[in-house]
């Protein structure tokens, strides 16, 4: 196989990568480009818990003490509000967009050994291999 082939090979397993769902989206407005991130919600009551859990937070670091002095919030947990916002963080963490970057990095480096590495490139840079060894060995 031609290295021009397997380049635009390459490139077309990059693309896909790239292109997968997991991780920051790309959306472009009139004048910028952003990066979504997408927090998952059960339904409208995890979406209330987990807003009402980081205003929590957000009012305890405020007020400096351990536990809420305000009226309306001093029925609340402040252990159960700190985990679900440490939750909610653990979720936003890029895990897909760092393994995004690790198949790209095993493609660039041409990785093959690595478990990340696509099967239908690694087989494709194996048979090129195998194909320019058949044309040395002719050649002596």
């Amino acid at each position: 196989m031609k290295s021009n082939d397997l380049n635009r090979i390459k490139l077309e397993t990059l693309q896909d990568i790239g292109a997968s769902k997991g991780g920051l989206q790309k959306e472009k407005t009139n004048r910028h480009t952003l990066r979504i991130a997408n927090i998952p919600f059960d339904d409208h009551t995890s979406y209330l818990l987990k807003v009402t859990a980081l205003l929590e937070v957000c009012v305890l670091a405020l007020d400096g003490q351990r536990d809420f002095h305000s009226k309306m919030l001093s029925h609340h947990d402040l252990d159960t509000s700190v985990k679900m916002v440490l939750e909610m963080v653990i979720e936003m963490m890029p895990h897909d967009d760092m393994f995004k970057l690790k198949k790209i990095l095993t493609v660039l480096e041409e990785d093959t050994d690595n478990r990340y590495y696509p099967e239908k490139l690694k087989e494709l840079i194996i048979n090129s291999n195998h194909e320019k060894e058949k044309a040395i060995e002719k050649a002596k």
